[in-house]
């Protein structure tokens, strides 16, 4: 099934960052965003693969690109899951302890929407 290899990939992915592989753990989640892309339903899914390419591409030094992938997997997870969802909450905790300075919640969050 298609979101158990991208789930694999995700993991792989994260024991790569976590083994200090940036370059193979960007490879490897960028895959499995790609994957979960291609695939019509997947918003959650896609959202925690972003989510974890933010983190490696943060880790890496790159933060534009970084915040680039949080805002979306922040707007994937309400999308599907709401603001006041585990996983919008997590991926803003997330991207506001490593770029403060522009994690913002949805504007539609924000206000209540």
């Amino acid at each position: 099934m298609l979101t158990s290899q991208v789930r694999r990939l995700r993991e792989a992915g994260m024991d790569a960052m976590d083994a200090g592989d940036l370059d193979q753990a960007e490879t490897l989640l960028r895959q499995s965003v790609t994957l979960a892309e291609n695939e019509a339903g997947l918003d959650v899914v896609t959202a925690n693969a972003s989510y974890r390419l933010a983190l490696t591409l943060h880790k890496a030094g790159r933060h534009d690109e970084a915040a680039a992938e949080f805002e979306k997997a922040l707007t994937l997870a309400r999308g599907r899951a709401g603001c006041g969802s585990k996983l919008y909450k997590t991926i803003l905790g997330h991207f506001a302890e490593a770029l403060p300075a522009r994690a913002y919640p949805d504007r539609a969050c924000a206000v209540g929407e």
